[in-house]
């Protein structure tokens, strides 16, 4: 995982056409394969929806026996902070240490949310119903 990852929840609705191929990679959510959040933000956009930027975020850290385990309980801790009705999420900073043979990570996570209609107000609404237009998101 990189410091451009971006993950989405399984389950987010996205343009038909979107083709944007993931794999899971934590409980409920989508690491997905894409260049950067601005790519994601154009191919989004081009069927007429939205990509948001989001200030809220969350961090989280992880202890463990290797670097991939603490990164691993830092992204799953980070994770579950973020607020449940955004449903993207950009990997934004990962620092890593060792100290007497103990691995801890940090990370830090921005909210970004991708949705048909402009308005945020409406994010609750729309979860519960599938606009017209809509694919969920794929797994491989």
């Amino acid at each position: 995982m990189n410091a451009l990852s971006l993950l989405l929840r399984s389950g987010t609705l996205l343009p038909k056409k979107l083709n944007l191929p993931g794999q899971p990679s934590y409980d409920g959510w989508v690491s997905v394969d894409c260049e950067n959040a601005h790519h994601l933000d154009v191919r989004v956009r081009a069927p007429g929806w939205h990509f948001m930027w989001l200030t809220l975020g969350s961090s989280g850290a992880g202890i463990g026996l290797t670097s991939a385990m603490a990164l691993g309980r830092a992204m799953r801790s980070g994770l579950q902070r973020l607020n449940s009705r955004f449903n993207t999420v950009e990997l934004q900073n990962v620092t890593a240490a060792r100290y007497l043979g103990v691995h801890i990570a940090h990370v830090k996570l921005a909210s970004r949310h991708i949705q048909e209609c402009a308005s945020l107000g409406l994010v609750d609404e729309v979860a519960y119903r599938r606009p017209p237009g809509a694919a969920a998101v794929q797994t491989s």
